[in-house]
């Protein structure tokens, strides 16, 4: 996932891509570094909301512990709203993926200290974000600072702050290579991209994502949460179980469309033109949502089209 970094939205260049490549790209937007939002969901347990995707902030006595960094374009903001919440220093920097909205401030947290810790396969890319088209500036590699030092191909536990915290490898999800990260004591679990909460997902298909990947992460989730569970999305909200297994609704009942079309010859243009996500578009194409309906839709008709038998 990119931000724009020139005066052309971001959108403009990405759909400028497709027609050369024809390859999808999905158009994120930079947040304005003044609009960052805390939240209190816990002791000791902030959401920061507009750096990019969703950036969290844990403090204890063993020092801060980031999941994700939001885009490098915000970094200054995301420091300073950091040590508002504690002055102590950042120990470890999780991230739920290596896009560039979830990933763009590491090197400068790895700077001041802190640890990186991700998946093997994100430091096999050599920190590059994948979901973007060689060539384009917005996925150059990230600077060798900000790739992880400390990772796991499977799962792997952190003992901090009083808690355990488990990192889960979910593949085959948002992207091939994302992460889950739970609070056990805590009740609380950042999803990262596998849930935009009120808004269409981005399905990195040409970066392994899938469908059935993303809801097999959802439900994972949703058996291991309860009516007390804090649920943290990538983008969106914070959110619970509730709202959880209503957008694992929304993807079961997309994909049953898109599935039956393609299984009938149905092709992409005519699938659209049915607007299989019209009964869901009041909740999920809200206004200034980065993936439009549309989007989506040809998104999950690359994954289950290329599943196709015989293709």
């Amino acid at each position: 996932m990119t931000a724009n970094r020139s005066g052309m939205t971001y959108c403009s260049r990405a759909l400028a891509v497709m027609a050369a490549l024809c390859a999808p790209v999905v158009a994120y937007t930079q947040t304005p570094v003044t609009d960052l939002r805390v939240q209190v969901v816990r002791p000791g347990l902030n959401v920061i909301a507009g750096a990019g995707g969703n950036v969290v902030v844990w403090s204890g006595t063993d020092g801060l512990v980031l999941v994700d960094t939001g885009l490098a374009t915000t970094t200054a903001a995301l420091v300073d709203a950091v040590t508002r919440i504690s002055p102590a220093p950042v120990k470890f920097v999780i991230n739920t993926n290596a896009h560039a909205d979830h990933a763009g401030g590491n090197e400068a947290f790895a700077h001041r200290g802190a640890v990186i810790i991700g998946l093997e396969m994100t430091r096999d890319d050599e920190g590059r974000d994948s979901g973007v088209p060689v060539g384009n500036g917005d996925g150059s590699a990230a600077a060798s600072a900000g790739h992880p030092v400390i990772t796991t191909t499977d799962t792997l536990a952190l003992h901090v702050n009083g808690d355990r915290l488990d990192l889960v490898h979910v593949a085959d999800s948002h992207t091939s290579s994302d992460m889950v990260v739970r609070w056990n004591d805590a009740d609380v679990v950042a999803l990262g991209d596998i849930y935009w909460n009120g808004q269409y997902p981005d399905i990195a298909v040409e970066s392994g994502g899938s469908l059935a990947g993303t809801v097999a992460a959802i439900e994972a989730a949703l058996g291991r949460s309860n009516a007390r569970t804090v649920v943290i999305p990538g983008h969106g909200p914070v959110s619970n179980r509730v709202e959880l297994a209503a957008y694992r609704d929304m993807l079961v009942a997309v994909g049953r469309k898109v599935r039956e079309a393609v299984e009938n010859g149905v092709g992409i243009e005519d699938i659209l033109d049915s607007k299989p996500t019209a009964e869901f578009d009041a909740k999920f194409a809200r206004p200034g949502a980065i993936v439009a309906p549309e989007e989506f839709v040809r998104s999950v008709y690359r994954d289950l089209a290329s599943k196709r038998p015989g293709r």
